[in-house]
């Protein structure tokens, strides 16, 4: 029996190898097909059943994920969630990585939803909604009911665009149970503004070009007290005469942009803020000065962001400059010290070099991040740029723990790790790209 169950895996294997191969082919072969050799009626019926196959492999994907993690795979090699090891192995972005993980569990807990996908009767973005709005319902609701919502919401999907199921969505206990609905609404605002501050969010996300992209997710409240403290600063002018004698020229958008960061300026320069890492904040920015001509040249700012020449001479006009001596890589060979301890230089030099956990495919900023000795205090081990790196609570605890993974100075002066032989037998050396600058 053990030898028949043998030959049915492999049996089974081959096939799986067989049609997602065939699936590739299928799908470079719809990628080069040219589009001008088509008639309107064989264009539109391409266009109809390449979107439909593209859904129904977006609920393979799904079915993938969703085995991935209840095999513990991730927590297996070392990633602190899911999420961040998809993140790494995909190349996808944190949030699409977390919608993937959200709708992969309900289609595996929901039969009749997940043959819907599978058929792509439902397509990508309906999911997301009824994902979401599935979620959303009481947590008590009885399972009749939470059945009947479901099938109400795929037979809306029929006919209804995203945006439209959404709407419809909102309202779908009292389609479906007008007797649990009455009386709820006092709860259901009590639940939504839990959840809208449970679910607030914001990240800035570098496009690459010198812009950084602002995206965030507030409740009700506090989004009045941001409107409330901006208001003030961005005011537009009211008259022409106003308007001539300020020369306002800036958008609604880029008034509220900047009133944003004289609100940040303002808390920075009042010394009201927490400290951290046992200093205040500060806005670091790593420049090149030309000794012979006395200029700063372009700088970089903590966040690997690029800066032109007169932005440094701007930053470095009212601050404290820590001096840092950099040789080829970027390797830091001293750290200029000023009135603080000796332990507060080293860090900055470690935020200048490392930017974050040193980990692969960790993306934990330095600001969690804690000092860690590659060769242990204990055992002999120097305070040594060269023999610290950043790493962030979690995979500091791997590192000291038996996971097998190994970390040390790398031919660049930045941190290298060796991953467990069980993970690679050949144990060749990563670092993290995460945080390079190039």
């Amino acid at each position: 029996m053990e030898a028949r169950g043998f030959v049915v895996r492999m049996f089974e294997d081959l096939r799986v190898r067989q049609a997602v191969g065939q699936l590739t082919t299928a799908a470079g072969e719809c990628a080069r097909t040219p589009m001008f050799g088509l008639s309107e009626t064989e264009l539109l019926i391409f266009l109809d059943e390449v979107f439909r196959a593209q859904q129904m492999v977006q609920a393979a994907l799904l079915h993938a994920v969703r085995e991935v993690e209840g095999r513990g795979i991730p927590a297996g090699q070392q990633a602190a969630t899911a999420n961040m090891w998809l993140r790494e192995r995909l190349r996808i972005s944190s949030s699409t990585a977390g919608m993937w993980l959200a709708q992969a569990r309900m289609l595996d807990a929901h039969q009749d939803l997940d043959a819907a996908v599978t058929a792509g009767a439902v397509n990508a973005e309906q999911l997301a909604v009824i994902t979401t709005e599935l979620a959303q319902l009481p947590k008590d609701l009885d399972a009749p009911t939470l059945a009947r919502a479901r099938t109400v919401l795929l037979d809306w999907a029929q006919h209804l665009d995203p945006r439209q199921l959404r709407m419809a969505a909102r309202r779908i206990l009292e389609h479906v149970s007008p007797e649990v609905a009455e009386g709820r609404e006092e709860a259901r605002l009590r639940r939504a503004e839990q959840q809208a501050r449970e679910q607030r969010f914001l990240t800035m996300t570098s496009d690459g070009d010198g812009r950084v992209r602002v995206r965030g997710l507030l409740d009700s409240e506090s989004a009045a007290v941001i409107t409330a403290a901006l208001d003030p600063l961005c005011r537009p002018a009211a008259t022409r005469t106003e308007l001539a004698e300020t020369g306002e020229t800036r958008t609604p958008g880029q008034r509220r942009a900047d009133a944003l960061v004289d609100v940040c300026r303002v808390a920075l320069s009042g010394g009201s803020l927490p400290e951290q890492s046992g200093a205040r904040p500060q806005l670091a920015v790593t420049a090149s000065y030309d000794v012979l001509r006395g200029e700063l040249g372009p700088g970089v700012l903590e966040d690997g962001e690029p800066v032109s020449a007169e932005t440094v001479r701007r930053l470095a006009c009212d601050s404290r400059i820590l001096p840092l001596i950099f040789g080829g890589e970027s390797q830091v060979l001293d750290a200029g010290r000023t009135r603080r301890l000796v332990s507060g230089v080293q860090r900055r030099a470690l935020m200048v070099r490392d930017r974050g956990c040193t980990f692969p495919g960790c993306d934990r900023p330095g600001r969690w991040c804690e000092a860690h000795h590659m060769n242990p205090w204990s055992e002999g081990g120097n305070t040594d740029l060269r023999e610290l790196a950043l790493l962030c609570g979690f995979h500091h605890q791997v590192i000291h723990g038996e996971s097998g993974w190994q970390i040390r100075p790398g031919p660049d002066g930045r941190p290298e790790f060796l991953p467990p032989p069980s993970l690679d037998p050949q144990r060749v050396p990563r670092q993290n790209q995460y945080h390079r600058r190039t």
